[in-house]
């Protein structure tokens, strides 16, 4: 984690930003004299969009010259006025009157329908166009964002290893980042920002550059923010909107749409939207979301910068943070000047037509698909009450028609593209040099005095750094820098150059406990060299010593991987240590507790002295090829030791205390393992490929070839695996295996088909896709097998149904399983609770052969997977 870690939690939150200067200063105030929070300024002639602080403030710089100043916000009339700029400074005081939403026009239709849902019917219908209406634009912004850290607790402050004085230095405190940027929009999706002057008070080892590769949004984006739009075509699955009056704003008429999601969820906002009459565009939004203790409340104004081209000329975003006991508050202003505008004239031109402004196509739809597309839309916009469905219909038609090129060749490609992909960002060599003069004349809200003061603070740092003195980092992960951290936890030390070493620290020394070896005392090392971007080369030896058996465990695994664009990755890997009969099994980890508390040790062991070389890489796009190699040497072992806490005298070291076929032996095996997904999407992150999603099922082909002297086997595997998104909050997973043996030689006991099984009421192992009311090893076969996994998903399924379980992050599931193996059938049937990859708990009832025969209950910890407990 880098220095003042929640200072980052506050700013990936930021939308693009804005511009100005200051000889005019002005106040907004209500008509008793108090500031009016929120408001916004729009200069006509020049496109200049000013959000006023909470002090109801701004001042901008303007050339001499007659200007018409709009003042706006939500809930108070619209007022407009002329302003002479001369030689002399100019003081405005702008008095606005509270608004009155007129309700007496309301016409309710035979369903008892709200009024709202007309209205946003037609601004649905109408988003993509507006989502693509403009080609390209240059502009002035200006930003400022301020950030308050109001408590830390005293845990982080240990972890951190902090002193006092240091903590002082960032509790309390306030933190302060401005920046004048030129931004330049080209359509679809491209953004060049400019860096012109920044400034803040963050510590130097944070660049202030990143700071401004900032999430560029627009509000007729379906998923904007990151979140189900309410001007998404799917909206009204996820939304109920309630029509609070209509009032007037010069010469439109604007309705005020209350925004509440049908549920609660971080992929869901609250809020208002103002909807301009006739055209269905947005005029302005204030809309909330939380996630995560992060709460962020996001206002927008809107003005006509060409005729019915309405774009965002002013921000303003509140911040509430309250993380594991870490609290703050942030604010955010953004004020944007449109330098230069061009309409996306291609794709169609607004014309009023009979009191309603409609988007006329200026050229044909170059397509036979564009051409149905248009046809289809022209009927629909005749008729004169939309549906839910019209609306939708509408949504996905307009798209098709006025969607650009470029980016309808982007949908067909399968490299998904981060965000940031489409913002490229310089910075002026003078960025940071600007002098407090520069800043004088450009910003656009003056400074508080506790903002004057934090500047103060960050000369006081910067002497600080240059004394030699440390900087701080509190973080609200587990893992910490401190001493105390480094001894227990382990750490990773820099050798340069690509080059890293770490170890496993005391927790590492000592990693399990079980009948067989007894108590594990050692180290495990890892040394990790990065070759280039995207492949990187790691060699993690590890020698314990096992107190039952009086003797050392050891293995070396190296691991290549190369060519990032198809994942090649070779391992190789070899030691003599002890194994789980199966390679299915659940944690080591939750044995050894098992073991050393109740007794319990699910998990039985065989020596093996080996060698292992495993080959991965894509053949193409979603097709996968793994080939892998092993020789083993194997013992038979026996428990050693039976000490415990609690309960009765352990089990022998026998898998499912069954007849076993298990002398020693040697055991050579070659794999091939082939993996097929159509059309699926990747990105590129660090510059190694990662596929994210596909809407195709991933089939699935592997045979092992396995040579010793007991005999030869040949093993066979197929599958079948999908995950359907229903929508944005239910899905259905399936997995569906089958394999078999094709010889008739003995095949010993390790070189079985296992499965993932659940023997205790705990386990690593995921619920979804794993046995939990049998033991292992039972159904180990060396014969034929079949299994099937059936999961239903949903954030709301029963429990998430009561309003005040809503706010909380767990989903719920459904689960149905089978596995058969000649002459057995084991089905279970259960429902789950939690978090994915992270925790659940769940029932099921378990039936052999279609009857009866046992309930349970599991807690599935897969995070622990995830953070490398083994």
């Amino acid at each position: 984690m880098r220095t003042y870690y929640l200072f980052f939690l506050f700013l990936c939150m930021l939308v693009l930003s804005p511009l100005s200067a200051q000889n005019v200063k002005g106040k907004v105030v209500d008509s008793s004299g108090e500031p009016v929070f929120n408001a916004s300024v729009y200069i006509r002639e020049i496109a200049q969009g000013i959000m006023a602080d909470d002090r109801g403030e701004f001042q901008t710089t303007l050339q001499a010259g007659n200007y018409t100043i709009e003042c706006s916000s939500l809930g108070y009339e619209r007022k407009s006025l002329s302003v002479a700029v001369g030689e002399e400074p100019v003081s405005l005081t702008i008095e606005l009157q509270i608004k009155a939403y007129s309700i007496r026009e309301v016409v309710v239709n035979a369903k008892r329908e709200d009024p709202a849902y007309s209205i946003m019917r037609k601004a649905i219908s109408m988003a993509p166009f507006y989502l693509h209406q403009i080609k390209r634009y240059e502009s002035e912004i200006y930003l400022k964002g301020t950030l308050k850290v109001e408590k830390i607790p005293r845990l982080l402050k240990i972890q951190a290893g902090a002193s006092q004085e240091e903590i002082k230095n960032i509790e309390n405190k306030l933190f302060l980042i401005e920046s004048q940027n030129e931004v330049i929009f080209t359509a679809p999706n491209t953004y060049d920002q400019r860096v012109v002057a920044a400034t803040s008070n963050i510590p130097s080892d944070v660049d202030v550059a990143d700071a401004m590769d900032v999430i560029t949004t627009n509000i007729y984006d379906p998923n904007a923010m990151g979140r189900i739009s309410p001007l998404s075509p799917q909206a009204f699955t996820y939304y109920k909107f309630t029509w609070e009056g209509a009032a007037s704003d010069g010469t439109h008429l604007i309705n005020k749409i209350r925004v509440q999601p049908k549920k609660k969820s971080p992929k869901l906002v609250t809020g208002w939207l103002y909807i301009i009459a006739n055209s269905w565009n947005v005029q302005s939004a204030d809309l909330s979301a939380t996630e995560f203790g992060i709460t962020i409340r996001f206002t927008a104004t809107y003005n006509e910068v060409k005729p019915y081209a309405f774009l965002p000329t002013a921000y303003d975003m509140d911040l509430k943070v309250d993380i594991m006991g870490v609290k703050a508050t942030g604010k955010y202003y953004s004020s944007i000047q449109y330098k230069e505008v061009e309409i996306n004239e291609a794709q169609g031109v607004i014309r009023k037509k009979e009191e309603q402004v409609v988007p006329v196509l200026t050229e044909k739809p170059k397509s036979k698909k564009q051409q149905k597309a248009q046809q289809k839309l022209d009927i629909l916009s005749q008729k004169e009450n939309l549906n839910n469905r019209d609306a939708y219909k509408m949504a996905q038609l307009m798209k098709e028609v006025v969607e650009p090129e470029e980016q309808r060749k982007a949908h067909e490609s399968l490299e998904l593209l981060s965000n940031n992909s489409s913002v490229r960002i310089t910075v002026d060599s003078l960025a940071s040099k600007r002098d407090s003069s520069y800043w004088t004349n450009i910003r656009d809200l003056p400074l508080r005095p506790e903002e004057v003061e934090s500047y103060k603070m960050k000369d006081s740092l910067k002497l600080a750094n240059e004394s030699g003195e440390r900087s701080i980092t509190i973080s609200t992960g587990a893992n910490s820098d401190g001493i105390l951290g480094k001894i227990t936890g382990g750490h990773t030390f820099s050798l340069g150059k690509g080059i890293s070493l770490g170890y496993n620290g005391l927790i590492g020394a000592v990693p399990e406990y079980n009948f067989v070896d007894g108590v594990w005392l050692g180290q495990r090392l890892t040394l990790h060299k990065k070759i280039k971007k995207g492949s990187e080369i790691k060699i993690s030896p590890s020698a314990y010593y096992v107190t039952g058996r009086q003797t050392v465990n050891w293995e070396i695994n190296g691991d290549f991987t190369y060519a990032p664009l198809r994942n090649g990755n070779l391992t190789l890997s070899g030691g003599n240590t002890t194994a789980d009969f199966s390679n299915e099994g659940d944690l080591r980890f939750i044995n050894s507790l098992s073991s050393l508390f109740f007794g319990k040790n699910p998990i039985k062991f065989y020596q093996k002295k080996f060698i292992k070389v495993i080959n991965k890489v894509d053949l193409a796009n979603g097709l996968n090829l793994t080939l892998g190699f092993s020789h083993e040497d194997r013992n038979t072992l026996e428990n050693n030791l039976s000490f415990h806490i609690f309960g009765k005298h352990p089990e022998a070291n026998i898998p499912g205390n069954r007849d076993i076929y298990m002398p020693n032996n040697s055991t050579t095996k070659y794999a091939v393992h082939l993996e097929y997904t159509p059309r699926h999407y990747y990105s590129i992150e660090r510059g190694r490929k990662v596929y994210m999603h596909s809407s195709f099922p991933t089939i699935s082909a592997s045979y092992v070839r396995g040579i010793n002297k007991l005999g030869n086997y040949h093993c066979w595997d197929a599958g079948i695996h999908q995950n359907i998104p229903l929508n944005e909050f239910d899905n259905i997973t399936y997995a569906v295996h089958g394999g078999f043996f094709s010889q008739n030689d003995p095949v010993a006991f390790p070189d079985y088909k296992h499965f993932r099984t659940n023997e205790l009421f705990i386990t690593g192992n995921a619920l979804a896709y794993s046995f939990n009311l049998l033991d292992n090893y039972v159904y180990s076969t060396n014969k034929r097998w079949l299994n099937a996994h059936l999961n239903y998903t949903s954030a709301y399924l029963l429990l998430k149904h009561i309003p005040f379980l809503q706010s909380y992050m767990f989903n719920e599931s459904l689960h149905l399983k089978t596995l058969w193996i000649p002459h057995k059938n084991h089905t279970e049937a259960g429902y789950s609770l939690g978090i994915e990859d992270v925790g659940r708990i769940g029932v099921f009832v378990g039936l052999e052969r279609g009857k009866y025969d046992s309930v349970g209950f599991t807690v599935s910890i897969p995070i622990l997977w995830g953070m490398g407990v083994k």
